[in-house]
């Protein structure tokens, strides 16, 4: 499994209209409720491979073998939109993406009008049009109230790319109940669960998961991802272990115990395990991403130098890939742990340029802006604590411009977060606190809101806040760069009495 923005109560009424349909549907289901979305192809192959690409991707989560899946359904059929579509929301590869939307959309006519507007959720999504997204996903829910498949898809983008974790969990809790057997719902609803702050409630209905599909290895994966979020880091590898000995081929969970050891402070064997993974996949971009996972590591045992040599040859891996997206990741991370403010900015600013016009024709533009967010609100930190308020308020008003136009999560809450931030140099603690508050699953935002509530005389605010922080366990380099530090503030200061209110 990972919308706030000027005009909040536009995507809330459409997510509350859309959960209204929903329940209507379920009160009294139409007599067509057992259909699911259509699918045109004129080749059996193709439908076949298309098929084949959602068992694998969506029920068993083979992501590899469901990308090739839709790859052979497309090669069959060059003109089947739905599985362009497909391949084009599910690949991590973002000249991909953009090259499989497009084709969705040059041969959109020929799917019936139902399987349209699957393509415009499809497509929407990957390109930052939120509200358009919402707005697709909620009319396909309303008609298709049984479609199994198409109600684990929107929830676990709900959950995943949204925040919207009400609405996720409600799709799913109904999903299960008409179907208490389709396992990947139970599996995204865990999920949902975990992200909303809501983890107790995961590991019974991963107990239910296990037990369902003993030998299948997502089922322990998903576990082993569970118990990493909450931090119990041996049950972790225990089962990412468990579900590579039913398929040591399972790549995901050997990523799962590079990233377990990686958290855990061992970074000699997170290296080695994340090598074994790099070889375990042959999608470039999967490798990409892994060999940054890999470099991270120089930064978690502190050594920085090390570090960038490592983030500087997996760059011009992705530059030789045309990876544009993970090139700016590497310089965001990058900039994030360079304690120059100078050349941290300036490895933003390379960050930037990777997104440039002259290379952002290889990209969907979701994938550029939701990225460019991220380098923006990272500059805007970086340039506040360093004392450069100016520079700050520029990256702001870059933000704000994008923010006015693009609804997606990742924009919105960066614009909210940099506001925060620049309120807080401005000694605006108040108004800092609330703009912080709208980005609350992001490091960054996290660590700069526990400043906040401290210079705000809100002391138990401030501690709550701050292990909240210390509590995350994922590979987000703002994870690496601000929870380590949290937990040691905590651990520092575990002998002094928590006070509320004024000090």
């Amino acid at each position: 499994m990972k919308t706030r923005n000027f005009f909040p109560w536009m995507v809330i009424a459409i997510l509350f209209a859309g959960g209204t349909a929903a329940r209507s549907q379920e009160a009294a289901p139409a007599a067509d409720a057992t259909r699911t979305v259509p699918v045109t192809t004129q080749s059996t192959v193709a439908a076949k491979a298309y098929e084949m690409g959602l068992v694998q991707r969506e029920d068993r989560l083979f992501v590899d073998e469901g990308l090739e899946f839709f790859r052979q359904a497309v090669k069959a059929d060059p003109q089947f939109a739905l599985g362009h579509a497909a391949l084009g929301y599910f690949t991590a590869d973002p000249k991909e993406a953009k090259e499989e939307s497009a084709l969705a959309v040059k041969y959109i006519a020929n799917a019936a009008p139902d399987e349209q507007l699957l393509i415009h959720w499809m497509n929407d999504t990957k390109n930052g049009e939120t509200v358009e997204a919402i707005s697709a996903m909620n009319d396909l829910l309303a008609k298709y109230p049984t479609d199994k498949r198409l109600a684990n898809m929107a929830a676990e983008w709900l959950c995943a790319n949204q925040g919207a974790f009400e609405h996720g969990e409600a799709v799913l809790v109904r999903l299960l109940k008409y179907d208490p057997q389709y396992y990947p719902a139970t599996n995204n609803l865990a999920y949902c669960y975990a992200l909303s702050g809501q983890a107790q409630l995961a590991p019974p209905l991963m107990d239910q998961y296990v037990a369902a599909l003993p030998n299948e290895p997502n089922p322990q994966d998903s576990y082993g991802e569970i118990m990493r979020m909450l931090g119990d880091y041996p049950a972790a590898l225990e089962h990412y272990n468990n579900a590579l000995k039913i398929n040591p081929k399972f790549n995901a969970s050997q990523v799962g115990v590079a990233s377990t050891y990686a958290l855990m402070g061992d970074e000699t064997k997170a290296r080695a395990q994340y090598l074994v993974a790099i070889k375990g996949t042959k999608e470039r971009s999967t490798q990409v991403n892994y060999r940054i996972l890999w470099a991270m590591t120089y930064y978690r045992e502190n050594k920085p130098r090390l570090a960038r040599e490592a983030f500087e040859k997996v760059d011009t891996e992705a530059h030789a890939a045309g990876l544009t997206v993970q090139e700016a990741e590497i310089h965001r991370a990058m900039a994030l742990f360079n304690p120059d403010a100078a050349s941290a900015l300036k490895d933003l600013d390379d960050a930037r340029e990777d997104l440039s016009d002259t290379r952002k024709s290889n990209l969907l533009p979701g994938d550029r802006d939701n990225e460019l967010a991220l380098i923006l609100q990272a500059r805007a930190f970086i340039a506040v604590n360093a004392g450069k308020i100016d520079a700050a308020q520029a990256t702001l008003k870059l933000l704000e411009n994008m923010a006015q136009t693009n609804r997606s999560t990742p924009v919105q809450e960066a614009y909210h977060s940099a506001n925060g931030a620049v309120l807080f140099a401005q000694g605006d603690y108040a108004g800092a606190i609330a703009e912080l508050q709208e980005d609350p699953y992001n490091p960054l935002s996290l660590q700069l809101l526990s400043a906040a509530q401290t210079k705000a005389g809100h002391a138990a605010d401030a501690r709550k806040t701050l292990e909240t922080l210390a509590a995350i366990s994922d590979e987000r380099v703002e994870t690496a760069f601000a929870a380590p530090p949290a937990r040691l503030a905590l651990k520092h200061d575990a002998t002094r009495p928590v006070q509320g209110g004024a000090n």
